[in-house]
């Protein structure tokens, strides 16, 4: 297990403009980190690399400096958005198939092992009814699990926070959409900071998921909202969660997802923030012993 980055930290600048990609893994790799969450979300808002229209050639140019330094890119985040904004909006559909394609397609070109997904939450059937959100995370994902097959990239379903209802922020939900692919390229990334608003003590789900869980999210808060801070900085009890990572033998990174703690702050002192999340989550996994 090694702690991992995200491209998050290294996102806009304070005047709104973006840093791309190849600046952000080399401030990434300075800061000590060797694996790399590599984030495509800004292009459902056409930002980004990835919304470009020569985004296969920026993504074979960002293998290449990847390669060049150092860096491994083990897990990505493709486009989101909710679901009741696909069923209004049929160009916005066409163009959230588009983004997902290519988010697919560059994890394929960077060596990405696990891309991460947000399962669906059917509001407009039936919100607590496990079999209907089963079929629309199915009719809306089948065709994303064949392509990153394809392409050799597994997908890893992510619970999510829980609101006032979101389907696979109970494990066993999560569980359930896994399960009914029965494939080994399907699996689940645990995002640490939405378990907090919900599990008291993390650990009896990540032993339910096992050998499910192929990647991580990491991040804090005090159980009242999805914070994205460093561990430490919230509530979550990593002293009791870190050796069960290892006690199901979690074979993924320890990736921070970490953005809140870059947010408004100067571009110049990212960096030094870059460094301290690196030494706490080498900290954290000093803890994951027997």
């Amino acid at each position: 297990m090694r702690v991992a980055a995200s491209t998050g930290f290294f996102r806009q600048r304070l005047d709104g403009s973006f840093i791309t990609y190849i600046e952000s893994i080399r401030r990434c790799k300075e800061a000590g980190f060797d694996a790399i969450n590599i984030s495509f979300s800004p292009a459902i808002r056409g930002n980004k690399e990835l919304a470009k229209d020569n985004w296969e050639e920026l993504m074979h140019n960002l293998r290449d400096e990847a390669e060049k330094i150092g860096m491994d890119f083990t897990i990505s985040h493709p486009v989101f958005t909710l679901l009741e904004a696909l069923r209004r909006d049929s160009d916005f559909f066409d163009y959230y198939k588009e983004m997902m394609r290519r988010s697919i397609k560059a994890s394929a070109i960077l060596g990405v092992k696990w891309a991460i997904l947000h399962p669906f939450n059917e509001t407009q059937e039936a919100e607590f009814d496990l079999e209907a959100n089963l079929k629309i995370n199915r009719e809306m994902y089948d065709w994303v699990v064949d392509l990153a097959k394809k392409h050799n990239v597994g997908i890893a379903f992510e619970n999510m926070l829980p609101g006032n209802r979101r389907f696979a922020s109970q494990v066993d939900e999560l569980i359930a959409l896994i399960d009914s692919y029965d494939d080994p390229l399907v699996g689940a990334c645990w995002d640490f900071g939405h378990a907090n608003n919900l599990y008291k003590d993390q650990t009896h789900a990540l032993r339910k998921l096992g050998k499910r869980l192929k990647a991580t999210h990491v991040a804090d808060n005090y159980g009242k909202g999805d914070d994205h801070m460093f561990p430490f900085h919230g509530s979550t009890d990593w002293h009791s969660i870190m050796p069960v990572l290892k006690e199901i033998e979690y074979e993924g990174d320890f990736t921070l997802e970490t953005g809140k703690e870059f947010t408004n702050v100067p571009d110049h002192l990212r960096d030094n923030i870059a460094r301290v999340g690196y030494e706490i989550g080498q900290y954290c996994l000093s803890l994951a012993v027997e």
